[in-house]
């Protein structure tokens, strides 16, 4: 669902897609809310089962996940753009993509030209770099029995993570409101990480109270945050640079795709949580993050290339390459790295498990209790959080 709005916003940039989603760029911050809640709900998951949080593992995995689409995809990228930039160019274009800077190059500059999509990995990337750590540490303070304010909030981890999210999501939405509002900076305002966090906090919060709580939210909800999410898309007072954007448009889809989350995990057997189960989206969803990386390439190529704006026709032949292209990545790069990273994890784990003959000294898991509440699933527990979901 995401990346739907990504691609048919782009695909009128070169092709000949007619204009039905010109709020389609809020298709990020719906897969910015998405990915918080789903690494923050796994890394609670993760502690709950084995005490920890093994952040070299998840670095892996998250390297694995991304690094290989991407250094497929930037050296098609170089040659392509070769005809038209010097080679002293292409390092000023490759460079940020790769240290994962484009946010800030793209905002504070606006130089990363044909690239200019990645300031979302780059904002991502930051929130990995960040978030992680901090849960962990938070989370490794439960055991602390000092005295005062500063032993109680150690003992409360998810009062300050859910605290900590809320401080940074309505100082982000503050810094961006004042810079569009007052001095009108709307590229700072829409492509820097500070001023594009507020999605990644109210996912984060969302996974927090999803944890806490089930079944909190009517039926309704999830049914109402689509449809909102829906105007928003096609909303034009929501295209890049406009003031509505970053004053309210970006606020709105964050809380709609929080609620809509929500509302699908509390509810995996309803209705609304079947139909964004099904297979074509579900596979959209799996693949989604080659979508982001090759949607913009073909039709690049193309203009360059032809010199003219691709017709129906093109279009089409152009989707086509897109989409063999990133299956091509998937299945025969990206996907055995992802199963090599996941064996690497699995033979580290068994290696630093203890002996059979030594499990006197193994402290026995800390469940949360087991009462079942509306959604199915016992307080405390994840399950499985990327069922109902096609991500973007």
């Amino acid at each position: 669902m995401a990346i739907l709005g990504v691609l048919m916003l782009h695909s009128t940039i070169w092709g000949a897609m007619p204009s039905v989603l010109p709020g389609g760029n809020l298709g990020v911050t719906v897969f910015f809310v998405l990915s918080a809640y789903l690494i923050t709900t796994l890394l609670l998951s993760e502690h709950d089962a084995t005490g920890k949080i093994d952040l070299r593992s998840f670095y892996l995995r998250r390297a694995a996940r991304l690094l290989p689409g991407l250094l497929v995809l930037l050296p098609v990228y170089v040659v392509v753009l070769s005809r038209q930039q010097s080679a002293w160019q292409l390092v000023l274009l490759v460079g940020p993509v790769l240290l994962y800077l484009s946010s800030f190059v793209q905002a504070i500059w606006g130089a990363m030209g044909p690239l200019a999509w990645t300031w979302s990995l780059s904002v991502e990337e930051h929130f990995y770099a960040c978030w992680p750590p901090a849960l962990r540490w938070l989370l490794d303070g439960k055991t602390d029995r000092r005295p005062g304010a500063r032993g109680w909030l150690r003992r409360h981890p998810l009062v300050v993570a859910s605290a900590t999210s809320v401080l940074i999501g309505v100082g982000a939405t503050g810094l961006r409101v004042y810079l569009a509002g007052s001095i009108h900076w709307d590229e700072f305002a829409y492509y820097a990480t500070p001023t594009r966090m507020d999605a990644l906090a109210v996912g984060c919060l969302a996974a927090l109270f999803g944890y806490r709580y089930r079944g909190a939210l009517p039926r309704v909800a999830g049914w109402a945050a689509l449809v909102v999410i829906g105007w928003c898309y096609t909303n034009p007072a929501f295209t890049i640079g406009g003031d509505p954007l970053n004053l309210y448009g970006l606020p709105l889809c964050e809380v709609a795709a929080a609620v809509l989350i929500l509302s699908v995990v509390d509810r995996p057997r309803g209705l609304l949580a079947r139909t964004l189960s099904l297979r074509p989206l579900v596979h959209l969803g799996t693949v989604s993050y080659g979508l982001y990386l090759w949607n913009l390439l073909p039709g690049q190529t193309w203009t360059m290339l032809v010199g003219r704006h691709a017709g129906t026709g093109g279009t089409v032949v152009l989707f086509m390459v897109m989409f063999l292209a990133v299956e091509l990545s998937y299945r025969y790069v990206e996907r055995p790295v992802m199963r090599w990273a996941r064996a690497r994890i699995a033979e580290g784990t068994s290696q630093r498990a203890p002996a059979p003959e030594r499990t006197e000294h193994v402290v026995p898991s800390r469940r949360p209790a087991s009462s079942r509440d509306g959604g199915g699933c016992r307080r405390g527990e994840v399950g499985n959080p990327r069922r109902g979901f096609a991500s973007g």
